[in-house]
């Protein structure tokens, strides 16, 4: 009787192990999914705004050196917005895919202030965060105003399924490049550390993690 007892209770051990398997096989699949729908989504946006203004670049090209500073000045537009895709190291489950949004209001030539929204996702792990930024932005005049360096720091909060759900506090800072390369897009690449305090159980967490990302600016 001890025996068989002893059986189904290793039996009931082994199912339980192959469902908490299964449950993270099916997770991974479906984190690797949304990872490439958004990043194809987020490459065929970038295509079809690069052909719509590929008939608007060489005219650009053709203005005098004075205009081009105007046109590439993103300060001409109010508001300006975009997203990237890169990685994100040090979260609760390692390194993760990471996915970014974000939009700007200049207030003059070299200050934007506007929000961040930051995702990672791992086979174990969906994290999302959100924070108010402000950018203080530098022109380097060549090639023609078209390369600029932005600081940015910003307060706001993040949230973590892991082993177990955390919500903390968040302090993004850091830098980025952006070179304009149409009247209306620009190229930018950006690295941040996300100061935080997260607690996802299991001996995770994080405190930094630092980010590097690469996308665009309409």
């Amino acid at each position: 009787m001890r025996e068989r007892r002893m059986e189904l209770h290793n039996s009931e051990a082994r199912r339980e192990l192959l469902c908490k398997e299964l449950r993270a096989t099916q997770g991974g699949t479906a984190m690797k999914r949304i990872a490439i729908i958004l990043t194809g989504v987020f490459m065929a946006g970038i295509t079809l705004q690069l052909i719509r203004d590929s008939g608007e670049e060489t005219a650009w090209a053709a203005e005098p050196t004075e205009e081009k500073a105007i046109v590439a000045d993103p300060a001409t537009r109010t508001w300006s917005g975009g997203g990237s895709i890169g990685f994100l190291a040090n979260t609760p489950d390692g390194t993760a895919f990471a996915f970014n949004v974000h939009a700007d209001r200049f207030v003059n030539r070299n200050i934007s202030l506007g929000s961040l929204l930051q995702t990672a996702f791992t086979g174990n792990m969906n994290q999302v965060g959100f924070s108010g930024q402000g950018k203080y932005w530098i022109n380097f005049p060549e090639p023609n105003d078209r390369l600029r360096l932005a600081l940015q720091g910003g307060l706001g909060f993040i949230h973590c399924d892991c082993f177990r759900n955390d919500t903390s506090w968040l302090i993004p800072i850091g830098v980025g490049l952006d070179f304009a390369i149409s009247r209306t897009v620009s190229l930018t690449s950006d690295f941040l550390l996300n100061f935080t305090d997260l607690n996802t159980g299991g001996g995770t967490g994080a405190n930094v993690l630092p980010g590097l990302t690469f996308g665009v600016r309409f």
